[in-house]
């Protein structure tokens, strides 16, 4: 019986560490808050790259709402075939072809998706009022 049990949790480490090593999309996460998972590479970034690169844009983007008092706004526009996201006049993240097809959603869909996280969860980061 003992046997057993230690052959169970090695099938199980083994089933877990193929997962995990099958995994590597990248969480956006800030400030307690979830945006969103980056699962494909971009402009020579894999996922953990963009996400390493996103971190320093929601210090310059909370700089720029708070020091300067500018107004939260999030913005999606399109820039060729890919959707450009700025939040508070600041470039913050584009959606690729790509990235679209990870996620099973046309770039459009994503880039709205992704927008009104980065939206709601930078108000909730600010005290702000969600609408």
């Amino acid at each position: 019986m003992r046997w057993s049990g230690w052959l169970t949790v090695s099938v199980l480490a083994a089933l877990v560490a193929l997962a995990v090593s099958q995994q590597t999309p990248s969480d956006i996460a800030f400030g307690g808050e979830y945006f969103f998972r980056f699962r494909a590479s971009a402009g020579g970034l894999s996922p953990e790259e963009r996400a390493i690169a996103l971190q320093a844009r929601f210090t310059l983007v909370l700089t720029r709402l708070l020091a300067r008092g500018k107004p939260l706004t999030v913005q999606v526009k399109s820039v060729g075939a890919v959707k450009s996201i700025s939040v508070a006049g600041i470039p913050f993240v584009t959606v690729t072809a790509d990235d679209a097809k990870a996620n099973q959603m046309t770039v459009e869909q994503l880039a709205n998706l992704w927008a009104n996280n980065l939206d709601q969860g930078l108000r909730r980061i600010l005290g702000e009022s969600v609408q």
